[in-house]
Formats: C-alpha cells, sequence, structure tokens
C-alpha cells in the first residue's frame, strides 16, 4: 500500500490528538500535583474564610450591623455604613519588630476572597489566574482555554489573547458587562460576605487582628498563589512538550511517521492509548471522529427530517391545549 502523505491538517490532527493525551495523562505527577491542590484548595477556602469571618465580626459585632441598617431603613442614606464585603484589611502591631523611626513595626494587608482576587495581599490589582486554574475543568467543558495565559506568556499582547481572555472572563462572570454578572464568579464570591461598618474604601478601616491570626491568613494568599503555581508549571510542561512534538510533525512527509512519534510518544510515558492512520483520516482538526460511516448517515438523516412550519408549530400547541382542558 503506498505511504500517505502528510499535510497540515494531518498534522493539527495528530498534535491535537496528542496534546488531548498529555493532558489527561494519569502518569503525570504535575497533573497530579495541580489536582490534589485544587482538592485542597476547595476544602480550605471556606476553612480560611471562617477564620475572616470570626476577625471581622469581632470588630463589627452582628448585632451592631443589625442595629445601623435598622437606623438606615429610618433614615436612609446618612446611616448607609453597613455594607457586605469579601476584602477584609487586617493589620497587627508587631511588639518584636522595629520599624527605622524606633517604633514597634505595623503589618497590614488585604485579604481578599472574591474568585480573581489579589495573590500578594495588594490593595489593588486583581488576578484571574486564580479563577482559569479554579475553575479550569468548568471552562474546558464549554470549549474555553484556561490555558491561554500560560500559553502566551512570552507574547501578553496579540489579539488571540485577547479573543480568548474576553471569551474566559465573560463566562465566569469577570467582564464590566453587569449581564454577565451572574455567573461563576458572582456564586463563587457570594459564599465568601461578611458585613463591615465604614466607607466603601476598604483601606478605610483596618481590622485588628492578633499577630497568629495574620499568620494564618498568610497562608490562605500561599495557598491561592500554590494553585496558580501547580496549573502553570502543569501546562508550561506540556507547551514545551508540544514544541518538540511540532516541529517534529512540520518534519515528517509521511503520515505514518507522525502516527510513529504519537505511538512512541505514548510508550515513553506509559499511556495505554495507541494511535492509527485511520483515525486521522477519519478525524477532524480537533481529533473528533466524523467521518464514521453512521456519524455520515445519522448526520444526513437528521438534516432530511421534515421542519414543522410556525404554522404548523401554533396548531399543535393549541390542539394540546384544548385536550388538556377538555381532560
Amino acid at each position: 500500500m503506498a505511504r500517505v502523505k502528510n499535510n497540515n491538517e494531518y498534522r493539527t490532527k495528530i498534535g491535537n490528538i496528542i496534546r488531548n493525551s498529555l493532558e489527561s495523562n494519569p502518569n503525570n505527577q504535575k497533573m497530579l500535583d495541580y489536582s490534589n491542590t485544587l482538592e485542597k484548595v476547595k476544602v480550605d477556602y471556606k476553612n480560611y474564610f471562617d477564620k475572616a469571618k470570626t476577625i471581622v465580626q469581632r470588630a463589627y459585632p452582628i448585632e451592631h450591623c443589625n442595629t445601623l441598617k435598622y437606623f438606615k431603613g429610618l433614615y436612609g442614606s446618612p446611616c448607609d455604613v453597613v455594607a457586605d464585603d469579601k476584602c477584609y484589611y487586617f493589620a497587627y502591631t508587631d511588639e518584636d519588630s522595629i520599624d527605622e523611626d524606633g517604633k514597634p513595626k505595623e503589618n497590614q494587608k488585604h485579604f481578599d476572597f472574591k474568585i480573581n482576587g489579589s495573590l500578594n495581599g495588594s490593595e489593588y490589582g486583581n488576578n484571574d489566574d486564580f479563577a482559569y486554574a479554579y475553575f479550569r475543568d468548568e471552562m474546558k467543558a464549554n470549549n474555553l482555554n484556561p490555558d491561554i495565559c500560560i500559553e502566551q506568556e512570552d507574547n501578553q499582547n496579540n489579539p488571540h489573547l485577547q479573543k480568548h481572555t474576553d471569551a474566559n472572563n465573560k463566562f465566569l462572570g469577570l467582564s464590566n458587562r453587569s449581564e454577565d454578572n451572574i455567573s461563576l464568579a458572582r456564586e463563587f464570591n457570594d459564599q465568601f460576605c461578611c458585613d463591615v461598618i465604614g466607607t466603601s474604601y476598604c483601606r478605610s478601616r483596618a481590622i485588628a487582628c492578633t499577630k497568629d491570626e495574620f499568620m494564618q491568613m498568610e497562608k490562605f494568599l500561599c495557598m491561592k498563589s500554590e494553585l496558580v503555581r501547580t496549573h502553570r508549571d502543569w501546562i508550561k510542561s506540556i507547551v514545551d512538550d508540544m514544541k518538540d512534538i511540532k516541529g517534529a510533525l512540520k518534519s515528517y512527509r509521511y503520515l505514518d511517521e507522525g502516527i510513529d512519534l504519537a505511538n512512541s510518544t505514548y510508550e515513553e510515558l506509559g499511556i495505554d492509548t495507541r494511535l492509527e492512520e485511520s483515525q486521522i483520516i477519519r478525524t477532524n482538526s480537533t481529533g473528533l471522529t466524523i467521518y464514521n460511516p453512521k456519524n455520515v448517515a445519522s448526520r444526513i438523516a437528521e438534516r432530511h427530517k421534515a421542519k414543522m412550519t410556525r404554522e404548523e408549530k401554533i396548531a399543535l400547541f393549541k390542539s394540546e391545549q384544548q385536550s388538556s382542558v377538555m381532560n
């Protein structure tokens, strides 16, 4: 049998199939590190919030907040000083550490529980990397690319990156459009609200805590950063692998050479999957089988099904309504 010549379409198909296999490889320690960290974050996030809530409610007792809300109901905006928040500005004085003026050192930091909150305790600057790592599975299931910032980290200003981040943020509810504000981000953020008293500016209401409490909250920031790091390490290793694979595929003249590359890679990594030429010839560029005879026949049959006109749909609806009344 004559060898099938390679082309760009085949190279893309093989590359996508290999990429999918690398991402789902159960033997990849970096993938396991990310998965284990994600599971830990899902449990510990609420535990850290409970600690933060204890600090906040010690400073702003629930009964005080309720009283002020009551007066707001009576007198309106002059008493509008209570609001739920998700970012808390904690501070403590370290008597054991002296600053340059010879005074006990003041330690202050923002602990933001929003899905895109700061990772370093800064008042400014949201960070979408945590959101992408946390909701990666949900985004992949909706044909989005939660890995785009890692893939494009060496090329930060390009339309391809912007297109994907815009789509990601719209799906998560991180965009500025009000209609997108009912989404995963809102559902996540609303779990971590707590009433505070003061102005709308977080920095104007530093909440006193102990040194131990402050250290515990710093572990919260470390936990968020660890999820971002494990996500990046895992995907970056796959991106690096794919550079080698794409380079090799580009040099191959025949399809069977690309197939051998895929299967050799699988064998070296302990992946049970094996690739055959027929899979490539019968798949589209994403690696999905479309030229299977049954698939083709089903699609043709679906297109040939009679479609109801608008008038027929209305008539059917009226008939069903009459039947329900008679019954």
